[in-house]
């Protein structure tokens, strides 16, 4: 690959990231608060979300299966599929006509599945772009980075309709823009992304899906990889969940919601760089594990707070936002490596093992809406009680710390496995 393509390829592989990680803000923090403001309650929100996210969850294998049949020409029809679905699916969830229990169970399910479409091939390309570690993590960097901007633009969005707690006005201008920015940018990859030969993946035919189950789990590496990254998932997925109602109840700074997610955000995508060459020269695991540890180090300032503090809240935002890069390029760049490794040997399975990715991530932000706000909802929530506000607290701050500290202590002895 000429200096020209090792610029160009990640950034056309990446940007497709962009338009998609604009959605993860509204689907997985704005829509809880959006349709209790429709008038849901809390519970019911946090019960039909999470039977939404466990179908999603079971979608996941079958998809990965689906991926790992196909073709390169039929991995790309899975996520025209789900470009489709997607652009159906979130014309009803994000501007329902009627708001009920059931749609709101129907129509997520609904884009989750069409993400899913989408989202299992697309990050499998990540295994098949390259022989050379060091040069996934560029292609699973860009990605990340994209999705961090593309985070950042929703963000901004707001602010240029003056209202951030109109979600209804954000969302009719959020939908034009994915629509169109995703079909630019999924046309460009099918164009011009560059994939290793057929003959340099493996001759070898895709696996079943059972006997790829099997041998995940008895690679040490995928043994020690997966369980961490659910726990750190698990532990981003609560502050996620809970930040609006964090932000408005308990600390009262309504008015700096959207600045506080955007400087948390924009000082990810600041440090990418830094991981990325932390990564390089001490390797993916200790890149990993030290920006676990800072987040720790600054989420756990969140007891200190009261009511008001708008900077102390803010310097927490930016230095735990540091590791938010990290916390999703480089775990999935170490997938990525044992992807391609396992299929060499085996195979063709990414689809499977990044199936089990995405199923471990939908898992975490299932139990943390289906955990969390049914049981802000059970300590009195639709009366503000001082005991909802405590529970507020200790799952926002409390539980992703220990997560993470978990987390840390299972990945004590990963770099001996592989880096």
């Amino acid at each position: 690959m000429n200096n020209r393509s090792a610029f160009s390829q990640p950034l056309i592989y990446g940007f497709a990231s962009w338009p998609l990680a604009m959605l993860g803000i509204p689907l997985y923090v704005y829509l809880p608060s959006y349709y209790h403001q429709l008038g849901l309650e809390l519970a019911v929100i946090g019960s039909m979300l999470l039977l939404a996210r466990i179908s999603d969850v079971i979608s996941d294998p079958l998809v990965g299966l689906l991926c790992d049949q196909s073709t390169q020409r039929g991995r790309y029809g899975l996520m025209i599929l789900g470009w489709a679905l997607l652009l159906i699916g979130l014309w009803q969830l994000l501007l329902p006509v009627q708001v009920s229990a059931v749609r709101l169970l129907i129509w997520a399910m609904w884009v989750y599945l069409a993400w899913t479409l989408i989202m299992i091939p697309y990050q499998a390309l990540s295994a098949e772009v390259s022989q050379h570690a060091y040069v996934k993590t560029y292609y699973t960097a860009s990605r990340e980075g994209f999705a961090v901007i593309g985070v950042i633009t929703v963000l901004v969005l707001p602010f240029a309709l003056d209202d951030s707690q109109d979600y209804q006005q954000l969302f009719r201008l959020l939908y034009p823009l994915v629509s169109i920015s995703l079909t630019l940018a999924l046309a460009v990859l099918f164009w011009r992304l560059r994939l290793l030969q057929p003959s340099m993946q493996t001759d070898k035919k895709p696996i079943l899906n059972l006997q790829a189950w099997r041998l995940i789990w008895t690679d040490q590496r995928s043994r020690r990889l997966l369980p961490a990254y659910f726990l750190n998932s698990l532990a981003n997925a609560l502050p996620a969940t809970l930040f609006l109602f964090f932000v408005e109840h308990y600390l009262q700074l309504n008015p700096y919601m959207g600045i506080l997610l955007l400087g948390f955000f924009l000082s990810g995508i600041l440090a990418l760089p830094l991981w990325v060459r932390l990564a390089k020269r001490f390797g993916k695991y200790s890149a990993w594990r030290l920006s676990m540890f800072s987040a720790c180090l600054s989420f756990i300032w969140v007891f200190s707070l009261a009511p008001g503090s708008l900077w102390g809240f803010a310097l927490i935002c930016l230095f735990s936002g540091l590791s938010v890069a990290a916390d999703v390029a480089l775990p999935a760049s170490i997938q990525a490596d044992i992807a391609q490794d396992l299929s060499s040997k085996n195979g063709n399975m990414s689809g499977v093992l990044f199936a089990v990715w995405g199923m471990l991530t939908k898992l975490a932000l299932a139990l943390a809406v289906g955990l969390a706000l049914p049981a802000l909802g059970w300590l009195g929530w639709e009366q503000q009680s001082t005991e909802s506000l405590q529970g507020l607290l200790w799952l926002y701050a409390g539980a992703p710390v220990a997560l993470k500290l978990v987390a840390l202590y299972w990945l004590r002895r990963a770099d001996t496995l592989a880096d």
